[in-house]
C-alpha cells in the first residue's frame, strides 16, 4: 500500500482508539477522525471527509454499522468493521456494493495493513 489515505475511526474503547490513532500513522495513513461512538463518527465523516472509516460494531448511542450506514447514503466510503463479537455473515443492511472487510479484535497490526490492502487494493 503506497497511497496514503484520509481514515476516521471510531470505537467505544479508549485503548482501541489510542492503538489506531498511533498505529495508522506508522502504515503511512493520516488519521482525521476520532469517535468514541456512531453519532460522533457520522458528524465526523460529514466534515472531514475520510477515504476509509474503522469502526467497531457495538458502540453506545450508535452501533458502528448504523453509523457507516448512515454516512454512506450522503457519500460511499469503504469501511473496516472491527469486534470483539462473532464476525457478521452478510454485509450490513444498506451497504450493497460498498467495499468492506471484517477484522476481530484485538486487531493486529499485519491484520489491519492486509484489510487496508483488501479495501484499497491498486494501492
Amino acid at each position: 500500500m503506497t497511497r496514503s489515505l484520509r481514515i476516521a475511526i471510531a470505537d467505544d474503547e479508549i485503548v482501541v482508539r489510542e492503538y489506531l490513532s498511533e498505529i495508522l500513522p506508522l502504515l503511512g495513513h493520516e488519521v482525521v477522525a476520532v469517535a468514541a461512538n456512531g453519532q460522533e463518527l457520522v458528524d465526523a465523516c460529514r466534515r472531514d471527509v475520510p477515504d476509509l472509516i474503522i469502526a467497531d460494531v457495538r458502540m453506545q448511542d450508535m452501533d458502528g454499522d448504523e453509523a457507516i450506514r448512515e454516512i454512506c447514503r450522503d457519500r460511499p466510503t469503504p469501511f473496516i468493521l472491527i469486534s470483539a463479537f462473532s464476525k457478521p455473515r452478510v454485509l450490513p443492511d444498506g451497504l450493497d456494493g460498498a467495499c468492506w472487510v471484517y477484522l476481530p479484535k484485538p486487531v493486529r497490526r499485519e491484520d489491519l495493513e492486509r484489510a487496508i490492502g483488501q479495501v484499497f487494493p491498486e494501492g
